[in-house]
């Protein structure tokens, strides 16, 4: 014969099984089985990645853990979004009891804007066997932070600075602030991936009169 266990039990027990002889009722033995929970526990029901510049991964891990009495057993990961992946482990996966492990959860924007998505992982757990991660972040475009050093002296006092952007290989420049510049920094939020851009800064006195250009430098975008 089979012993057929209950569908589910609210607490770990343990049972006796006794199998007797058809032939010879007073022919039996026994045997003692333990019924176990088997539970999956998450280490987080959401995933947040906050602002994340355009193709450049941020990654977070996600951590599955037995935490019952039986073995916990993961079907499957399944993931939707555009610009999330889940990799780490692969399914299905059955972990005993005090086991863990670990999913890295990957968001990559290829464009700006708000993503959002969600990672079901199925399990046999007793409690939650489709848990639901809500997954976010946001896609951030690309900057150039570019600083200087003011001359240490001049005999002509500089008023501010103009900064100008030409895109590689083009000898034209364009003027990048609409008004003179009077930090020595200057953040270039409108860069594009897979460009590369060459940078000049000029100082500018009173009367709007440049100098000499600075040393050009080149930055390549992702």
């Amino acid at each position: 014969g089979v012993y057929a266990a209950p569908a589910s039990i609210s607490s770990p027990q343990t049972v006796t099984v006794t199998a007797t002889s058809v032939a010879d009722p007073t022919k039996s033995a026994s045997s003692t089985v333990s019924l176990g929970i088997p539970t999956l526990s998450i280490s987080m029901s959401s995933v947040s990645f906050g602002n994340v510049v355009v193709n450049t991964p941020a990654t977070q891990a996600v951590t599955l853990a037995s935490t019952g009495t039986a073995p916990v057993t993961i079907s499957a990961a399944a993931l939707t979004g555009a610009g999330f992946t889940v990799s780490g482990t692969t399914f299905p996966l059955t972990l005993n009891p005090g086991k863990a492990a670990t999913l890295m959860v990957q968001f990559d924007p290829a464009v700006t804007g708000v993503a959002s998505g969600q990672l079901t992982i199925t399990s046999n757990s007793s409690t939650n066997g489709a848990a639901v991660i809500g997954l976010s972040g946001i896609g951030q475009p690309h900057e150039v932070d570019l600083s200087w050093s003011a001359p240490s002296s001049s005999a002509d006092p500089i008023a501010g600075y103009n900064v100008y952007r030409s895109q590689s290989g083009s000898s034209t420049y364009q003027l990048m602030n609409s008004s003179v510049d009077t930090a020595t920094t200057y953040v270039d939020t409108t860069v594009q991936s897979g460009l590369t851009y060459d940078y000049i800064v000029e100082s500018v006195d009173a009367s709007g009169v440049e100098s000499t250009p600075s040393n050009m430098i080149g930055v390549t975008i992702p």
